[in-house]
């Protein structure tokens, strides 16, 4: 203990873990300021072109094409391919799209199904669809500034779920621990971004923070979230937990971290081999 008044351990619990979650705030702050950049600087995104077409799907039974450009669904101009995942997500019934085919202007009548499909954690998902997938084309976005703050809050509340999600499929056993990656795999996917522009380079650099947020909440001891879980037990107890305990407990928080880190390492040495 420490009898200095702007010592931390001077300080009362709940001044600890306000202390305690500052660390993991800036994470998301960070986060947030990147995606703020990154709409600010008129990214370039999928844009609502037809690539691939199930077959027996909607989109074929509708007559749809390879390369048709989707303009409108239900009178709404459609400029990017996410919107159009929102807009048959999102609606009932039928849906009447405008779509250009070569020079020409075509209303056609789609009717989405409840298909299955396969979401990033390799599961079966069902989901409201045309049945179709983007042909790659880019198109520049256009933001205004209380939009661009909406989509930066939007995109990191999306990783922040998304790091959640994926800790508790591997929890489940969903998703496989050789599926866990180290700093080689932290440097190599900054390569692979990095190979894709500023704009993925920063993304991935902004879903790093998110991620490091986001773990270091986890109620670990030796973590923000572990010495978070000590604070709490210490309102509520209105007892501190004993030295010996809280040197074993941190001790056994370690070892945790250091056998993650040893299988993040060793599956990325597998991967090397592997690849």
């Amino acid at each position: 203990k420490s009898d200095d008044p702007d010592s931390y351990n001077s300080k009362t619990p709940l001044q600890k873990i306000a202390i305690l979650l500052a660390g993991p705030f800036a994470n998301f702050l960070l986060a947030f300021i990147i995606y703020l950049s990154v709409a600010f600087s008129n990214p370039q995104t999928l844009a609502p072109h037809i690539g691939t077409l199930l077959e027996n799907s909607p989109a074929v039974e509708a007559g749809l094409l390879k390369d048709d450009k989707i303009i409108a669904m239900n009178s709404e101009a459609i400029t990017t391919w996410k919107r159009l995942t929102e807009v048959i997500k999102d609606t009932t019934g039928d849906i009447d799209l405008i779509i250009q085919r070569n020079n020409e202007q075509l209303n056609i009548l789609v009717k989405p199904r409840i298909l299955e499909s396969e979401n990033i954690f390799g599961e079966m998902v069902q989901r409201r669809m045309f049945g179709i997938t983007p042909n790659g084309d880019m198109v520049d976005t256009h933001y205004g500034v209380i939009e661009s703050f909406s989509i930066a809050a939007e995109q990191t509340y999306n990783s922040s779920k998304l790091i959640v999600q994926s800790l508790e499929k591997l929890i489940s056993g969903i998703v496989g621990i050789d599926q866990i990656g180290g700093v080689i795999s932290i440097v190599d996917t900054t390569a692979k971004a990095s190979e894709y522009g500023v704009i993925a380079f920063f993304m991935f650099a902004a879903l790093l923070s998110v991620n490091l947020g986001v773990l270091n909440l986890l109620p670990i001891p030796a973590l923000d979230g572990g010495h978070i879980m000590f604070n709490l037990y210490e309102m509520i107890t209105r007892h501190t937990p004993s030295d010996a305990a809280f040197i074993r407990i941190t001790i056994m928080g370690w070892v945790m971290l250091g056998s993650l880190m040893l299988l993040g390492i060793y599956n990325d040495i597998n991967r090397l081999i592997a690849g």
